[in-house]
């Protein structure tokens, strides 16, 4: 088993594009409206690019593709451009060199923007600045391969604009809320077992609205549905709020959404904002925060509506690490009732320079028992510094499964503990290998509210309780079971007696098979392997010394040569 002891930070490693700044593609485009992109950070060290939040820093201009001699139909920018980009927007496209370069190579030419198109599948990524950030001075954003692809045509003429930034006072009226503002489920897939009525499933309801335009706003009003089956289960409209100044942004609380007993299924959550005034930007006026409920999935990523399996919307780049564990944090009051048996997850490896394979390649699962006390992350001994393996496997790839979803069993299935804090993780090795992510799912004022991790992860030798944002969430699911199902999966299996029971030194087995072997695994009740053993049979009775083990319940299995098996549950006192 391998236990790990290593430091941990609360801050995050990624910052993503804030809706109240937009990539937005302006009219007569008929592929006019807005685009999901990131854009890099004026607050990180390797770029000092501006401030995209304040509405001063905001950019419109034409997008003109740049020319930088290497005569490629995709640019990558990393030489110098060959053609007058003054006042343009230039558009360029991942790959081969840093971030930095690109956006220097775009600035040197008179660009007043940089544009990169990702050049894998998925969203776009956080990017850093590498060497030359810290010397590029322009707004610097990234779209998708998809989106980039639907814009061609127009970049190639330089026939559109786009506006990037704040866009507060953008439109007179404009309100909207973000996927940060609202809270939503702890996590997407829930399990029954462990939400039987509304003392141990809940969900609390309201959203931050903010109002973006120039005027202010009145009556404005915050409806959310919860749908399951094509029925609503819970309608609630907030009352009107008289006024809303321009620049301001309320709360909105509205009745916390529970029931007597939870269904199974996909439940619809929709939140929507309206006022008297016609909204001129409408795209932000409603959300969704949508949740699962099942006998046999956790998640913080959403789970396809289809085929159940963790979203991946893109491959995270991971830091150039050549060990990275990309971990879901799990605790509740009543995990006795439940068991894993594995996990579900997905990645992709680098395109740049040259394609890399996943076929070959060793990715390792863990369940760690999460040994340090605290309450949440507000608490002055929150640590992440004692990690306890209890479980695992190893998973090689055999073809080259770019972003689907694998599933790799646990050598045995275990059994949880109330109310301990557990890390499920799936640990990455090669600087070339990129975990997948759900970007559109945020945790952010659950974080605010309640203040627990949501998807830790460990990175360049350091640990952060939050992983790559609120929004970045593994593309990971926990296969569960019910406890009482532990033993259904076993083969044919033979009644067994101990004596004395309970004991506190040796246990007698009598045995029907008097000579052969036996594999014997002892466990504890969360399923942990205390020991395990190759017996000899010779006579009719298997003694068992228990004197190391701690007082608690124990079951030895037994594992006949024939591939019938046995096990009873014995009782240590001290």
């Amino acid at each position: 088993m391998k236990k790990i002891v290593l430091f941990i930070s609360l801050c995050l490693l990624a910052t993503v594009g804030s809706a109240q700044v937009i990539f937005y593609v302006q009219a007569p485009s008929p592929n006019e409206g807005n685009y999901d992109f990131t854009f890099a950070d004026f607050m990180a060290a390797d770029w000092s690019v501006p401030d995209m939040d304040d509405p001063a820093n905001s950019i419109l201009s034409e997008m003109v593709l740049i020319d930088d001699g290497s005569g490629l139909d995709d640019p990558t920018a990393c030489s110098a451009a060959e053609n007058d980009l003054t006042g343009k927007i230039a558009v360029v496209y991942r790959g081969s060199c840093e971030f930095g370069s690109k956006a220097l190579a775009c600035q040197n030419a008179g660009a007043i923007g940089c544009i990169i198109i990702n050049n894998l599948g998925g969203a776009p990524v956080a990017m850093g600045g590498g060497a030359d950030g810290a010397a590029v001075n322009i707004p610097v954003v990234m779209i998708s391969n998809i989106d980039g692809a639907l814009l061609r045509a127009e970049i190639n003429t330089g026939a559109s604009e786009v506006f990037i930034g704040s866009k507060n006072g953008l439109y007179a009226n404009d309100i909207g809320f973000t996927a940060a503002d609202h809270f939503r489920a702890q996590s997407f897939g829930n399990l029954s077992q462990l939400s039987q009525d509304a003392s141990e499933f809940e969900m609390e309801v309201g959203t931050w609205v903010r109002n973006y335009g120039s005027n202010d706003q009145t009556n404005v009003t915050l409806t959310v549905t919860v749908g399951l089956e094509g029925s609503d289960i819970y309608f609630e409209t907030s009352d009107p709020i008289g006024t809303l100044p321009s620049g301001d942004s309320v709360f909105v609380p509205l009745p916390t959404f529970s029931q007597d007993s939870y269904g199974n299924g996909y439940y619809h959550v929709d939140y929507e904002v309206e006022a008297d005034a016609i909204d001129e930007s409408d795209y932000d006026n409603i959300r969704t925060a949508d949740f699962v409920m099942g006998d046999d999935l956790f998640s913080m990523s959403a789970l396809d509506i289809v085929d159940s399996k963790p979203v991946n919307n893109t491959n995270q780049f991971n830091g150039t690490t050549d060990n990275l564990y990309s971990c879901l944090f799990f605790q509740d009051p009543n995990a006795s009732r439940i068991g894993v048996q594995g996990m579900n997850f997905s990645a992709g490896t680098s395109q740049n320079p040259d394609a890399t394979s996943l076929d070959g390649q060793l990715f390792e699962i863990y369940v760690y028992e999460w040994l340090d006390e605290w309450e949440d992350l507000n608490d002055p001994g929150f640590a992440l510094a004692s990690l306890n393996d209890v479980a695992d496997a190893e998973y090689i790839y055999t073809e080259n499964l770019q972003s689907e979803n694998v599933y790799v069993p646990l050598e045995e299935p275990m059994l949880l503990e109330d109310d301990q804090k557990y890390l499920f993780c799936v640990q990455i090795y090669g600087t070339d290998i990129y975990p997948g992510y759900d970007t559109k799912t945020d945790y952010n004022w659950n974080v605010e509210t309640y203040a627990m991790p949501t998807s830790p992860l460990y990175l360049s030798g350091a640990w952060y309780a939050l992983g790559f944002g609120t929004d970045r969430n593994p593309s990971l699911s926990i296969q569960m079971f019910n406890a009482e199902e532990l033993n259904l999966v076993e083969l044919t299996t033979t009644d067994l007696q101990a004596f004395p029971n309970p004991t506190n030194s040796i246990v007698h087995i009598p045995m029907n098979v008097v000579e052969g072997n036996i594999a014997m695994t002892i466990v504890d009740v969360n399923g942990k392997v205390i020991d395990t053993q190759n017996v000899t049979m010779t006579n009719n009775r298997l003694d068992v010394d228990v004197t190391a083990f701690a007082a608690g319940m124990y079951v030895i299995n037994l594992a006949y040569a024939d591939g019938t098996t046995g096990s009873v549950n014995v009782m240590v006192t001290k």
